[in-house]
């Protein structure tokens, strides 16, 4: 049984959690919070995820982000893009190992 629309609230960050951005704080937070609901939407459709595993996802993804400043470079739709194609490949990799 696939997930419901996994509860990203607790993940959702605000410009003020994104300083180390310092002027694209806004931009960096909306982006973020973009590829939160795109994973959020994108695990709602699968039987894979359940709540465990797609709070770990969103986790390392959270992680991933602040450690990795370039990805503001990106615009919406290719981040949209990359967080589906990573959550399409742990799916593959899970179906693999069964």
């Amino acid at each position: 049984m696939a997930i419901e629309m996994f509860d990203i609230r607790g993940f959702l960050v605000t410009t003020g959690e994104m300083e180390s951005f310092e002027e694209d704080a806004e931009y960096a937070a909306d982006q973020l919070n973009g590829m939160l609901f795109s994973a959020s939407d994108e695990m709602s459709q699968s039987e894979f995820w359940n709540a465990d595993n797609a709070e770990e996802f969103i986790s390392e993804l959270v992680s991933a982000w602040l450690q990795e400043p370039s990805l503001i470079e990106s615009d919406s739709d290719e981040l949209d893009d990359y967080v589906r194609q990573v959550i399409r490949r742990i799916e593959q990799e899970q179906d693999g190992d069964e």
